[in-house]
């Protein structure tokens, strides 16, 4: 066989975990993980302060703890919700953080005056991109739980204790 080229991937968390050496010797390996912290807060404040040129000066303020608050979510999730043979869709990776952002990237001045509001949105978004895929209502309380402390801890001036409410809480909703 001649002049062929093969591309193949491997699944790090299932199948077979060893390659006879006979096999792997034609391939080059390539392993790509996660960005770090530092790197997904270059990239995504550079999308976020692109799109916040237009905002209010008090929502250009709060795009670095946005990021940290959707980062620091973003890493409490994962850690929380681990993938098993019945939640195998339990997976959090760089695209859901991505999906987050999207959301956020379509807001527009014009509906969005204050930083609460914007961080409000932020939790929206997190809320469908993170506590949809959750199947259990145990799940959502641990999810709502999490989101309530990461705002908590970023944003500590924003009540959002009336949107996790047990009884007649507000919606999260755009």
């Amino acid at each position: 066989i001649g002049n062929t080229q093969v591309v193949s991937c491997m699944n790090p968390t299932a199948g077979c975990f060893t390659i006879n050496p006979r096999l792997q010797r034609w391939f080059a390996t390539f392993a790509v993980g996660l960005p770090g912290s530092t790197s997904l807060l270059t990239i995504y404040q550079t999308f976020l302060d692109g799109h916040l040129h237009s905002f209010s000066d008090e929502i250009k303020g709060q795009s670095t703890n946005l990021i940290k608050a959707a980062l620091g979510l973003h890493n409490n999730v994962s850690s929380t919700f681990r993938k098993t043979a019945i939640n195998f869709h339990y997976e959090f990776n760089i695209r859901h953080i991505s999906n987050v952002f999207q959301g956020l990237l379509v807001s527009s001045p014009e509906n969005f005056k204050t930083a609460e509001k914007f961080t409000l949105l932020w939790l929206h978004e997190s809320e469908r991109v993170y506590g949809d895929r959750l199947v259990t209502i145990e799940d959502l309380a641990k999810y709502n739980a999490l989101a309530q402390a990461q705002c908590k801890k970023v944003f500590p001036s924003f009540p959002t204790a009336k949107y996790y409410a047990k009884e007649n809480s507000d919606p999260l909703m755009f």
